[in-house]
């Protein structure tokens, strides 16, 4: 139980005081039920705050519900079943919140219905999954669950203490419900689902140390935007099915991670304006990756450094067709990273490449042409090993 909430304020426009003074008596009957009727929409729209255990006495005092410090994720999980069937905010306020598996469910904190946020006060707000979970800190699922958003949140999926989660590799997800935030329809082993998730949006969060994957979302309508992400055992980011987009998230890969960010099985996927740094010391296999067979990718205004000591043996992945890949920045140490194209149909210009080798290799046997031109190549190079190469040369474009 939680104690009942004042409806949340609202404001009449200007003159709209004035205006309920002077309604003639005969219609005070419809303004009553017009007053009626709003108020109960107002109520609908719900806001529940949950604090932490180490939240200052005042926001525990004045929230909702109140965490213990133990098997948070039970506490959030009620504040989020009693939103109305409408939906609304689940709240959390600044503080430590300890995150524990639940017996026979795929996590954490599960999220199981449509038109929900579960927000945080951003960096201040900290989600750290206990020792020994091996579970995904935060599920979304259910047959067409959507318009879920998870915000301004900081999550550690502590992979240190967390590193035991396997899976059948024979069937499919499996090995994968170990991340950060996860949205999938169903469970690995069912009973079966029939509608994707849907319209699920990631913003100005921090995610981290995944066992598996930071974030992994497979639907329509994925967003996944303006995030500080940091290294996974698997992908720091991925979509499959689409549409989706990766936007404006700065990724630090301090340590051993597979994908900085990736699609699979996923069509239309724009990845734009993204930062990733591979520090000294640091291993990342592949910067940016799209899947075979995958359409319809436009990768734009991305830099990846690699930091002198650092290792990326793929700066680019790209395996399906259809891609536009244009006004990105790519530097690492000489001779050591690589940007592969495995489909036609793909174009690459306007980027910036420093000690990089571009390697054409279309394995669709289809002879789609790959179009290659007016980029900046320092220390970098060109080779064809299978398809159809057509290169714009610059200089003639320019006197032209």
């Amino acid at each position: 139980m939680f104690p009942l909430s004042i409806p949340p304020k609202t404001y009449d426009p200007p003159g709209t005081f004035m205006k309920l003074q002077f309604v003639a008596p005969t219609s005070l009957l419809t303004v009553l039920l017009f007053c009626a009727m709003a108020s109960h929409c107002l109520a609908e729209v719900r806001s529940i705050t949950v604090a932490a255990y180490d939240s200052p006495e005042e926001t525990r005092s004045s929230a909702d519900f109140c965490c213990t410090g133990v098997e948070d994720q039970l506490t959030i999980r009620q504040a989020i079943l009693a939103l109305p069937s409408s939906g609304g905010t689940v709240q959390l306020s600044a503080g430590n919140f300890e995150i524990h598996k639940v017996p026979q469910t795929l996590g954490g904190i599960i999220i199981d219905r449509s038109f929900v946020t579960l927000a945080g006060q951003g960096a201040a707000t900290r989600l750290r999954l206990a020792a020994g979970q091996n579970t995904n800190v935060i599920r979304i699922i259910g047959s067409g669950v959507g318009h879920v958003t998870i915000r301004d949140l900081a999550i550690d999926a502590n992979r240190t203490e967390n590193d035991q989660g396997a899976g059948d590799p024979n069937l499919s997800h499996d090995r994968f419900e170990f991340c950060g935030i996860k949205a999938f329809r169903q469970a690995p082993a069912g009973p079966s689902a029939d509608e994707d998730c849907h319209d699920i949006t990631i913003r100005n969060c921090q995610v981290k140390e995944a066992h598996r994957l930071g974030i992994m979302l497979e639907g329509s309508n994925m967003r996944v935007l303006d995030n500080a992400l940091g290294d996974a055992g698997s992908d720091v980011v991925e979509i499959l099915t689409g549409p989706g987009i990766i936007r404006g998230n700065m990724i630090d890969i301090v340590g051993k991670t597979h994908v900085a960010i990736g699609t699979d099985r996923a069509n239309d996927i724009i990845m734009a304006d993204n930062v990733v740094r591979v520090r000294t010391g640091a291993i990342l296999d592949i910067g940016f990756r799209s899947w075979a067979g995958s359409l319809r990718h436009s990768i734009s205004g991305n830099v990846l450094t690699v930091d002198n000591g650092g290792a990326c043996g793929l700066a680019m992945d790209l395996r399906g067709m259809q891609a536009t890949v244009t006004g990105n920045v790519i530097s690492a140490e000489h001779g050591t990273s690589r940007v592969k194209v495995g489909g036609g149909q793909t174009t690459l210009t306007g980027n910036v490449l420093e000690n990089i080798t571009v390697e054409i290799d279309d394995t669709t046997e289809l002879n789609l042409p790959v179009l290659l031109g007016l980029n900046s190549l320092r220390n970098s190079q060109v080779e064809l090993k299978r398809g159809v190469l057509e290169e714009l040369d610059s200089k003639k474009s320019v006197e032209q």
